[in-house]
């Protein structure tokens, strides 16, 4: 993640102008939206005074019982966004007995934002690999202004418009402009079958091997891409992962990935979640 199952709407598809979508009892709508980086990449647009999130094409707020969504939206990508399919209740229970975690429950943390599709998270997640965060955000504008349509997020056809060459000069992509026109172009010719790589009838490591298979995804996209499934059971190892460790745990001493992931063994299957609370807890 970046730093940045409960109740399922009843019925899906489209929804009206102006709708309301009922969220969860322990729902917190600032803690999701604000609990990675998505929400500083576009095409989302955040105003933490108005308590409103925004898209090219939609705006939602929440009234404290259910999101209000303005606009042309899908409830099952709205579900999406806002891990409404996700029971926190396990984790949060676990919590209690930790000190580190104890404002959690309070502060109704424990649910990711995510774009609606699991194509833009994709895309989100490479540009996030071996590069700053400031240039992570240009990316992702340079995509939608350069590839998308109306101030949309480019789909996957959007994308296969321009050559790999194309997108690396004019959205500065640099070397992941390969792999996420392959991405792209795989979906488009249907060669990849992102339903069926995401089918959550998949055990956590099968899904795990299964994004794996993906053009620019390692180790450390598919567990991001696990947490944006509400499965933690994998964390997501980079530089921060292991500043946050080491200066927490370790004095800044220097110690092997397996030293600190064994720290969060004791968490189980809410492993990436517990250590992400201790890192957005720091703010």
């Amino acid at each position: 993640m970046v730093r940045q199952r409960s109740a399922k709407p009843s019925s899906a598809g489209s929804i009206p102008a102006v709708a309301s979508i009922f969220t969860p009892p322990d729902f917190n709508f600032v803690s999701v939206v604000t609990s990675h980086g998505w929400y500083r990449l576009a095409p989302f647009r955040w105003s933490a005074e108005e308590r409103v999130l925004r898209r090219n094409d939609m705006e939602i707020s929440h009234d404290g019982k259910a999101l209000r969504v303005v606009g042309n939206a899908d409830r099952e990508q709205i579900a999406r966004m806002f891990q409404l399919h996700v029971d926190i209740g396990e984790f949060i229970v676990l919590t209690r007995s930790s000190a580190p975690h104890a404002w959690v429950e309070e502060h109704g943390f424990g649910r990711l934002l995510c774009a609606p599709t699991l194509f833009e998270d994709i895309l989100k997640i490479i540009l996030t690999t071996n590069v700053t965060w400031s240039q992570t955000v240009k990316m992702a504008a340079n995509l939608v202004d350069v590839c998308g349509r109306k101030g949309a997020f480019p789909t996957p056809r959007d994308i296969v418009r321009f050559t790999p060459e194309e997108l690396k000069e004019r959205c500065r992509l640099g070397y992941r402009a390969t792999a996420i026109h392959r991405l792209a172009t795989g979906i488009a010719d249907r060669s990849i079958d992102l339903d069926a790589l995401s089918d959550p009838k998949q055990s956590t490591e099968e899904l795990f091997e299964s994004y794996l298979t993906l053009p620019g995804i390692g180790p450390y996209g598919a567990a991001h891409l696990l947490a944006m499934y509400g499965r933690h059971d994998f964390i997501a190892v980079d530089t921060e992962f292991r500043r946050f460790v080491r200066d927490t745990y370790h004095k800044g001493r220097k110690v092997s990935d397996a030293t600190m992931l064994r720290r969060y063994a004791k968490w189980g299957r809410w492993k990436y979640l517990a250590y992400w609370a201790e890192l957005w807890g720091e703010r």
